[in-house]
């Protein structure tokens, strides 16, 4: 991840960024969960709050698939999900074991039966309420849809999804005793969508979108730049800290490098070289955290 000191604060988002080499000026907040080759999303953690809660761009090289679920299953894509979406389990930024978002408890009540009650008073950003009923369309539409790109691989253990009354989901799964299932609710296949707003049996559109997460798309332009502003009705976990964030995609790290130098962008990741690291390891206006 990566920030410019010229903008010396220190850095929360709810795109928790798991990195491998982060990028950041003095006083950038942790980072957890190594990856290989930059900055990974986590939904929903966090590590400090920026002075203000001013807005905060960042860069990457990372492109979107798409915004639905049901059709995405890449770090772009999800990096994007975590903050516009809620889950009803996530594992959060240092953390092994995953933790309730939309829910407020999981837990299995037989072998195969795994069941989660929501939190109250759930809300999408357009107003709708997020009921138990939300939830099971949500993974019923990705078995439906079954999309070359989906996240449908994921749900290969569920046998089954329902509704108990609108609190209360039951996952009744083909091998008893699963337990990445909780993992797998904080995955690709996690991120709840709107039954009133998304089709049961195709895609929506990048730009039609609702979730219930932290933050919503205040202007979209795919693979380009994507502005998104705290959501007024978000109720969970992970608050917003900062008011909006700014989303800068690159072609290439080298201009990424250039923006992180001049104070164009306050948080680059994503991918970056081994020469481009260490070059910006010798720039005092930039810290670097692995």
């Amino acid at each position: 991840m990566a920030l410019s000191s010229r903008r010396r604060r220190t850095i929360t988002l709810s795109v928790a960024l798991a990195a491998a080499v982060t990028l950041a000026a003095c006083g950038a907040g942790k980072k957890n969960d190594n990856k290989s080759s930059g900055a990974a999303a986590s939904g929903g953690a966090s590590s400090g709050a920026p002075a203000g809660g001013k807005p905060v761009t960042i860069g990457t090289t990372d492109t979107v698939t798409a915004l639905d679920p049901a059709g995405s299953y890449d770090f772009g894509s999800l990096t994007v999900e975590t903050n516009i979406y809620q889950f009803l389990m996530n594992v959060p930024a240092g953390g092994k074991e995953p933790k309730p978002d939309a829910a407020k408890s999981c837990g299995f009540s037989t072998p195969t039966t795994y069941k989660c009650v929501l939190q109250p008073n759930l809300k999408f950003s357009n107003g709708h309420d997020l009921t138990a009923a939300d939830v099971v369309f949500t993974f019923q539409r990705i078995g439906k849809i079954n999309d070359p790109n989906g996240p449908g691989s994921l749900i290969a253990n569920m046998k089954s999804v329902a509704a108990e009354g609108d609190d209360t989901v039951v996952f009744t799964l083909n091998n008893p005793n699963d337990q990445t299932w909780p993992f797998v609710l904080g995955t690709s296949a996690g991120p709840i969508v709107d039954s009133q707003v998304f089709p049961a049996d195709k895609l929506l559109p990048d730009a039609q979108v609702v979730g219930s997460g932290p933050y919503v798309i205040a202007s979209y332009q795919k693979n380009q730049l994507n502005q998104f502003k705290a959501s007024p009705t978000y109720t969970g976990p992970n608050k917003p800290k900062t008011s909006q964030i700014t989303m800068k995609y690159y072609t290439t790290s080298d201009n990424m490098k250039l923006d992180v130098q001049s104070g164009g962008i306050d948080i680059a990741y994503r991918t970056m070289s081994p020469t481009d690291i260490d070059s910006l390891k010798k720039d005092s206006n930039v810290k670097v955290l692995t």
